[in-house]
């Protein structure tokens, strides 16, 4: 399956220290398996979220294709 990322996510996920960026790729590579839980609302194509300690990542699943849209804290990834 090919992955693929938003530029808001790299943006984000440069700004990580080597140690958190490993469990965020590690768990990127097991998508769509692991803590995943479709988000809710009127969301077209569905937006999925993983899970990794206190951060959060959005992405969203085609057929052939994950797009991964965001990486943030907790708190933050929402908004």
């Amino acid at each position: 399956m090919n992955i693929s990322y938003s530029k808001t996510f790299e943006k984000k996920f440069s700004k990580y220290d080597k140690k958190l960026q490993k469990k965020i790729f590690d768990t990127i590579l097991k998508l769509p398996n692991g803590d995943v839980a479709r988000l809710t609302g009127n969301n077209i194509p569905p937006i999925y979220r993983a899970r990794v300690s206190k951060y959060r990542i959005l992405f969203h699943i085609d057929k052939e294709a994950i797009k991964v849209l965001k990486v943030d804290s907790r708190g933050d990834i929402y908004k």
